[in-house]
């Protein structure tokens, strides 16, 4: 199997027509097909139900259209890694984040690092839990950084890195200000301004109905700082992480009866290897002492964020290996 062979196929795929994906891939038609004809000979079986009007893929094309595609893919990702690499310009770091993390705890830390080493250029991606694992698994991604795994999946590893309180956010003046914390049914009768990209949202209003009420819903978004601007501009108050609290024109206060918190962790690829930079900057992350005894760099099968009034972090099973990042 040779890599032009896949090459047309998948343009094949994308057009559904032998004349475009040969145009597309800047060779014969008769080239293209007879490229195709030997990769259906190498795998065993039609991959292109040809018509006249209604070109279509069988099921064995069907079957292997995402992996070939995926091999293109990591083809295209080796030659780009390799071309910077020769050209000497910055190694490239990529870290993901969950939409909920705030940067209070985070954002220094790479930026000193950035610093110190200005050979590393740091890019973050922004994207929900699910889509996270796929880019880490894609190569798209050299670690992220998570709130609450249900499930810890054994092709990832997880460090612990800090937990942080869930506060109620509210304008200054209001009268939650005054107070050193606010217990969750004092809520009850306040305007709420609803995070939709919060990771905690269902059990927070699970906790409400628990506690006898349901919250007054006036706002919905997934932008946080669409949230916090209208906290402070007095239409209702918010729940979120207390680092991601950013807006000094409202107040944060830590939520109790029960107490909250969740816990986040660094993860990676189980065995993949790093450049050095990159290595670098992730045993940074790991090693950096986030200033309370919950948050030791310690190698988790898991991380569970739990909501009671005493949190547990996860135990951890396995050691982090050499292969991890170096």
């Amino acid at each position: 199997m040779e890599l032009h062979q896949i090459r047309y196929f998948v343009a094949l795929c994308e057009t559904l027509n032998f004349a475009r994906a040969a145009e597309r891939c800047n060779v014969s038609q008769p080239s293209l097909t007879r490229a195709v004809q030997k990769l259906e000979q190498e795998l065993g079986g039609s991959l292109i139900h040809r018509e006249r009007r209604l070109t279509h893929l069988t099921e064995l094309g069907e079957l292997v259209r995402p992996m070939l595609k995926d091999v293109l893919s990591q083809t295209e990702r080796t030659k780009t890694a390799a071309e910077w690499h020769l050209s000497g310009k910055k190694a490239v770091f990529r870290l993901g984040i969950m939409p909920s993390i705030g940067p209070v705890r985070l954002a220094p830390l790479v930026g000193q690092f950035g610093a110190k080493h200005h050979s590393v250029q740091s890019t973050l991606v922004e994207a929900p839990l699910p889509h996270l694992n796929n880019l880490l698994l894609g190569g798209d991604l050299d670690a992220a950084v998570v709130a609450y795994v249900a499930r810890p999946d054994k092709r990832f590893r997880y460090w612990r890195l800090y937990r942080e309180r869930i506060v109620v956010v509210a304008p200054k003046g209001h009268r939650f200000e005054q107070r050193e914390v606010v217990r969750l049914r004092d809520l009850q009768n306040e305007s709420f301004l609803f995070r939709t990209n919060c990771d905690m949202g269902d059990f927070l209003l699970e906790s409400c109905r628990k506690q006898g009420f349901e919250p007054r819903i006036v706002y919905r978004s997934a932008r946080e700082d669409w949230v916090q601007t209208m906290v402070a501009s007095r239409l209702g108050i918010t729940v979120m992480p207390e680092f991601t609290h950013t807006d000094v024109a409202t107040a944060a206060r830590p939520i109790v009866d029960p107490d909250l918190f969740r816990e986040l962790s660094l993860v990676t690829v189980a065995g993949r290897r790093y450049e050095r930079a990159v290595a670098s900057l992730l045993r940074a992350i790991r090693a950096h002492s986030w200033h309370d005894d919950s948050t030791q760099p310690n190698s988790l099968q898991g991380s569970m964020m739990r909501f009671s009034k005493t949190i547990r972090p996860g135990a951890g099973s396995n050691a982090p290996t050499s292969a991890d990042v170096s």
